[in-house]
C-alpha cells in the first residue's frame, strides 16, 4: 500500500484506519487497520498473575482484529477453532491461564 496517499479514516480505542485510494492503479482502494496490542498484553500479564476461580476460568483476552478475523471466516462461534487459536503458542501472550482448553 502507498504509505504517501493514504488518509486517517478513524483513532479510537487503540487502533487506527487509513484510507489508501487507488492502491491498484485503477482506482482500487484499500483501507488499512492497525491495533496497539501492547494495553492488551499489559492486560493478560495482570489478569495471568490472579488466582482462578474454581468454577470459571479466564482463560484469554480476545485482540479484536483475531475476533474480526473469526467473523469474516465465520468461526465466531466455533468453540474448536476458539481452542485451537487458545492453546496455539504463537498466542501465548493473549492467554491469562497457562492451562490447556
Amino acid at each position: 500500500m502507498s504509505t504517501n496517499s493514504k488518509r486517517l479514516l478513524s483513532a479510537f480505542n487503540g487502533q487506527k484506519e487509513y484510507f489508501h485510494p487507488d492502491i491498484d492503479g485503477k482506482g482500487g482502494f484499500g483501507i488499512e487497520t492497525i491495533y496497539e496490542c501492547e494495553p492488551i498484553l499489559e492486560r493478560a500479564k495482570m489478569l495471568s498473575e490472579l488466582e482462578p476461580g474454581k468454577d470459571f476460568r479466564h482463560a484469554a483476552i480476545i485482540p479484536p482484529h483475531v475476533w474480526d478475523q473469526a467473523c469474516r471466516e465465520g468461526w465466531q462461534n466455533d468453540k474448536a477453532r476458539w481452542k485451537r487459536w487458545a492453546n496455539d503458542p504463537d498466542n501465548k501472550a493473549f492467554r491469562t491461564w497457562p492451562g490447556t482448553l
